[in-house]
C-alpha cells in the first residue's frame, strides 16, 4: 500500500487496529521452545499465525507484523541475526497470508533496542540507527504496508528510529510512545516534546500505546488532539497490571476499555487498537463501535514548537523577543577554551543553569575552540546541555559536520545557526534542516557581504527561501536574521536593519525574525544602554528573538541612544558627551592663529574632517615640503589617537572620525600634489582579506581605513577570500605585508592554511592576523609574524616594518 493511499483512508474512515500480541502468546503459552517472540516466525508458524486470524476475525483493519525485536542489536544478543532476514520476511508474509482477501493493511512492528542512548546509556546514536535501519531495510524489502514504531520510552531511540525508518521505508510511519498518567515517559520525556520532535522528523502518524489503562490515555490523547493535526492512534493497556496470586491481571473490563475509546474518539483518534491485556473480544468490540466512522474534526491551535528531552516550548505563546542566551560560547574566553580543550564541561553547564535561571527561553551553543575537534565538543556539550536543562537549543557552527552530529544527538527540536545565501552554505545546511526537522536561522549575507540596503538584505531572504521550498523545508522554519552592525562603524545600517525586519513580516509572516544585539554597541562606551534601547525598537519592528546576554539589564531605554541609533546623532557627539565625558571641539578662533601644521593636528585628532581640505590646501600652497608637513601632522594626531583608545578615554566613533580626517587629508594632497609627490604618498602596500569562510568585515574595514590615514596602500581584498586568492596577489604586488582578519573560531584554520602555502611557495611577506576570537597565543601556533587586538595594534606593527 502506498503512503497517499493510507494516509487517503485515515482521512475518510477510522480504522481498527489489533490487541495485545506478547500477553495473548503467554496466555496461550507459546513462547514454549523459542529465545524470543519473533523466532515464533520460523520455529513455529501456526502459533503466530493463531494470533494474526484471532484479531482479523475480530475485526482488525491493521495488523502488527510480528517484528517488534527484531533490530540488529536485539537479535545479536540472542544469537539470531543470522535469521534475521527469514524471521521479517515470514512475520510479513504469515500476516499478509492471515489477512487475504480482506484487505488487511500489514504494519512492520520496530520497537525498544533495549539499551539507552549516551548519555543516558553506552550505546551511540549512530550504533541504535545502523540497528533499526537493519529492521526497515527488511520490512522495505519484503513489502510490510506501513511501519508502526511502539512502546517508546525514551526520544532520543525514538528519533533514531524515526530516522532509520524514513531514510529506509517508503510506506507511512506512525510513531508511538509509552507514557505515565501525568504524560510523562519514565526517562522524563513529556508529551510535547514528543509532538515537537516527531512531528518534526516528518512522521505520518502519531500515537499512545502500552503502560497505562484506557481512561488515562484517553486524557493524554485529548492533549495529542489538541497540538497536532497528524492522525493519532490509541492503543491502551487494558489497565495497569497488577500481580494477584503471583499471576500478572488487567483488570480493566471491556465495557471500560470501549468508554475510553468513545471518548479518545469524540476528541479526534484516527486508529483504535489495543495493548498489553487486551485480547480478540476488546478489538471486537472496538469494531463493533468504531469500524469505518468518519474521523472527527479537531480543532488544533497554531503552535510553533521547539523542544528538548523533556519539555516543548510554543513560541507563538512567548512575549517578544524570544530570549536566546549567547553564553555558551569560548570566544574571548581563555578559561573556557582551556576547560574545553581538557575535555572539562563544567563551565558549559554552569553557563547554561546561570542563563537559564536569569529566564533565557533557549542556550545558543557554540564550540568554535581553535585547534580542537569541534565536531566532538559541539556533539558532546548539547548530551551533557540537554540533561541538565529543559530550555531547547540553538546549535551555533559554520561546519556542516558538526552541526549534523549536534542535531542528530539533540533529543529534541533546536535551531540551527546558521545558512546564509552562500551557494555552498545553502546546499549543505538545508538537507540537514530537513533530514532532522530543525528550525534554521537564515543570515542575509552572502558571497558579497551584507548588503547595505534592506533590499538587498531581502533580496538574499528570497533566495533562500526559494532553497527551501526547494528541499522542502517548511518556510515557517526558517528564521531570519538581518543582521546587526555597529552603530558606531555603520550607523546608517541600523535603519536599514529595522526596514528589513518590517518588511519581512509583510512579505513572510510564516518566517520569523532574529537578531544578535551586542553587535550594534561595538566600540561605544556604555554597552548596554545601548543594547537595551536597541533591543526595544527591534521588537517594536517585529523580531521574534534576540541573542543576548541574559544577565544584562534589558530595562533600559535611553532617549540619546535612540537618537544615536536613529542615525540623528552624527559622530555619536551627543552620546559621547553625555556617557564617555567627550566632546568634539571645532578649533577655537585663538587656534586658528596656531602654525599651520598644528591646525591639521588638531583637526584630525578631533575628527574635523571638514575643515580638513582647507588646511591641507594652504599647506600646499606655503609650503615646498607639503607632504613632509602634512604627513608628520597627521601621524602625530593618529599615534595620540591611538593612546587615547588604549585608555579608554577614545572610543570606536573617535577613531573613525580621525581616520576619516587624516584619509581626507592624503586624498587631498595625493590629487594636488605632483606625480613624483604623490608616489611618495605611498609608505607601502599591505594586503587585507577576511579570510574563507567567514563574512565579517566591520573589524578589517576599520583597520584598512586607519592604515590608509597613515599613508599607506591598502589592498582591500574584501570578505570570504580563498586562500590561494590571497597567495596570488602576494606574489604579484609584493606587499609590506598581509593582514588576515577571521571573527570566528571557525573560521581561523584558513589563516594557518595560508601561513603554509606561503611557506611552501617561499613568500616571506610578514603576516599579521587578528578578529575577535584571535589571540597571541594562537598566533604563535600557526606562526603568525604578529597578533593585532585592534586597528591601532596593527598600524603600530605595519609601521615598523617600512623600510
Amino acid at each position: 500500500m502506498k503512503k497517499e493511499q493510507f494516509l487517503d483512508l485515515l482521512k475518510t474512515k477510522v480504522l481498527i487496529m489489533d490487541g495485545a500480541t506478547g500477553t495473548e502468546l503467554q496466555k496461550k503459552k507459546y513462547l514454549d521452545g523459542v529465545v524470543i517472540p519473533e523466532e515464533l516466525n520460523i520455529k513455529f508458524p501456526e502459533r503466530i499465525s493463531d494470533i494474526y486470524s484471532s484479531y482479523v476475525n475480530a475485526g482488525s483493519d491493521i495488523i502488527l507484523a510480528n517484528t517488534f525485536g527484531a533490530n540488529s542489536i536485539r537479535l545479536k544478543h540472542h544469537g539470531l541475526l543470522d535469521k534475521a532476514d527469514d524471521i521479517i520476511r515470514e512475520g510479513i508474509a504469515l500476516a499478509r497470508k492471515t489477512g487475504s482477501g480482506k484487505d488487511i493493511i500489514v504494519a512492520g512492528d520496530i520497537s525498544s533496542i533495549g539499551e539507552y542512548i549516551h548519555p543516558l546509556g553506552v550505546l551511540s546514536f549512530n550504533e541504535a540507527y545502523e540497528s533499526f535501519a537493519f529492521q526497515a531495510k527488511l520490512l522495505q524489502k519484503y513489502k510490510a504496508d506501513i511501519i508502526v514504531i511502539e512502546t517508546m520510552t525514551e526520544i532520543k531511540e525514538l528519533k533514531a528510529a524515526i530516522l532509520a525508518a524514513r531514510d529506509n521505508f517508503d510506506g507511512a510511519i506512525i510513531a508511538q510512545m509509552t507514557f505515565s498518567k501525568d504524560g510523562v515517559t519514565v526517562t522524563g520525556n513529556d508529551l510535547t516534546s514528543f509532538i515537537a520532535m516527531a512531528e518534526s522528523l516528518g512522521v505520518d502518524a502519531l500515537g499512545l500505546n502500552c503502560s497505562i489503562g484506557s481512561r488515562d490515555l484517553a486524557d493524554l490523547a485529548k492533549t495529542l488532539c489538541e497540538n497536532t493535526k497528524l492522525p493519532i492512534s490509541f492503543k491502551p493497556n487494558a489497565g495497569v497490571p497488577v500481580l494477584i496470586n503471583r499471576e500478572t491481571v488487567f483488570q480493566e473490563t471491556k465495557e471500560e476499555f470501549i468508554e475510553s475509546a468513545l471518548k479518545a474518539y469524540s476528541y479526534g483518534v484516527n486508529m483504535f487498537g489495543g495493548c498489553c491485556g487486551t485480547n480478540p473480544e476488546f478489538i471486537k468490540a472496538l469494531s463493533g463501535e468504531l469500524k469505518n466512522k468518519v474521523p472527527n474534526k479537531r480543532v488544533v491551535k497554531n503552535r510553533f514548537y521547539l523542544s528538548t528531552r523533556v519539555k516543548a516550548i510554543d513560541i507563538n505563546e512567548l512575549a517578544k523577543p524570544v530570549i536566546i542566551g549567547e553564553r555558551i560560547n569560548p570566544t574571548n574566553r581563555k578559561k573556557l577554551q582551556e576547560e574545553l580543550l581538557k575535555g572539562n564541561f563544567s563551565l558549559v553547564k554552569d553557563e547554561a543553569r546561570l542563563q537559564t535561571e536569569a529566564g533565557t527561553n533557549l542556550l545558543d551553543v557554540n564550540m568554535g575552540v581553535p585547534g580542537a575537534d569541534e565536531t566532538k565538543l559541539l556533539s558532546e556539550a548539547v548530551n551533557q546541555i540537554q540533561e541538565i536543562v529543559s530550555v531547547p537549543l540553538c546549535i551555533d557552527s559554520s561546519s556542516p559536520k558538526a552541526l549534523e552530529e549536534a542535531v542528530k544527538n539533540c533529543a529534541g527540536k533546536p535551531l540551527i545557526n546558521s545558512v546564509n545565501g552562500e551557494e555552498a552554505k545553502l546546499l549543505s545546511i538545508l538537507p540537514l534542516a530537513k533530514r532532522y526537522g530543525a528550525v534554521v536561522i537564515a543570515l542575509t549575507t552572502d558571497d558579497n557581504g551584507i548588503p547595505k540596503t534592506a533590499e538587498g538584505r531581502l533580496n538574499i531572504a528570497k533566495k533562500i527561501l526559494e532553497y527551501a521550498d526547494k528541499y522542502g523545508v517548511p518556510r515557517k522554519n526558517i528564521v531570519f536574521d538581518f543582521l546587526v552592525l555597529s552603530v558606531s562603524s555603520s550607523p546608517e545600517q541600523v535603519t536599514e536593519t529595522l526596514k528589513a525586519v518590517k518588511k519581512s513580516k509583510e512579505l513572510w509572516p510564516e518566517c520569523k525574525i532574529l537578531l544578535g544585539v551586542s553587535n550594534i554597541s561595538f566600540g561605544l562606551p556604555s554597552r548596554q544602554t545601548i543594547n537595551s534601547t536597541f533591543l526595544k525598537m527591534a521588537v517594536d519592528a517585529g523580531i521574534d528573538f534576540a541573542i543576548i546576554n541574559p544577565h544584562e539589564n534589558w530595562g533600559i531605554f535611553d532617549p540619546l541612544a535612540k537618537e544615536l541609533l536613529e542615525n540623528k546623532d552624527k559622530g555619536a557627539v551627543k552620546y559621547m558627551e553625555a556617557f564617555a565625558s567627550y566632546k568634539k571641539q571645532a578649533l577655537p578662533v585663538e587656534q586658528e592663529k596656531l602654525p599651520i601644521d598644528r591646525q591639521l593636528y588638531f583637526a584630525v585628532l578631533r575628527g574635523n574632517k571638514e575643515s580638513v581640505p582647507d588646511i591641507v590646501n594652504k599647506i600646499i600652497s606655503d609650503n615646498a615640503e607639503a607632504f613632509k608637513t602634512v604627513n608628520g601632522a597627521v601621524l602625530e594626531a593618529l599615534n595620540l589617537v591611538g593612546e587615547k583608545f588604549a585608555s579608554k578615554e577614545y572610543f570606536l566613533p573617535q577613531i573613525i572620525m580621525s581616520a576619516e580626517a587624516a584619509q581626507t587629508a592624503f586624498a587631498v594632497i595625493k590629487k594636488l600634489l605632483k606625480k613624483e609627490a604623490d608616489a611618495s604618498a605611498s609608505t607601502g602596500k599591505v594586503i587585507m582579506a577576511t579570510v574563507k569562510g567567514d563574512m565579517h568585515d566591520i573589524g578589517k574595514n576599520i583597520v584598512c581605513a586607519v592604515l590608509e590615514s597613515y599613508g599607506f596602500d591598502v589592498i582591500d581584498m574584501g570578505i570570504n577570500v580563498d586562500s590561494q586568492s590571497i597567495i596570488d596577489k602576494a606574489k604579484e604586488i609584493k606587499p609590506l605585508a598581509i593582514g588576515l582578519s577571521a571573527l570566528m573560531t571557525t573560521t581561523m584554520p584558513e589563516m594557518e592554511k595560508i601561513i603554509k602555502l606561503m611557506t611552501a611557495d617561499n613568500i616571506d611577506t610578514p603576516v599579521i592576523i587578528g578578529g575577535a576570537a584571535v589571540t597571541q597565543k594562537y598566533a604563535d601556533e600557526i606562526g603568525a609574524d604578529a597578533y593585532a587586538k585592534d586597528a591601532m595594534d596593527t598600524a603600530k606593527y605595519v609601521k615598523s616594518l617600512k623600510p
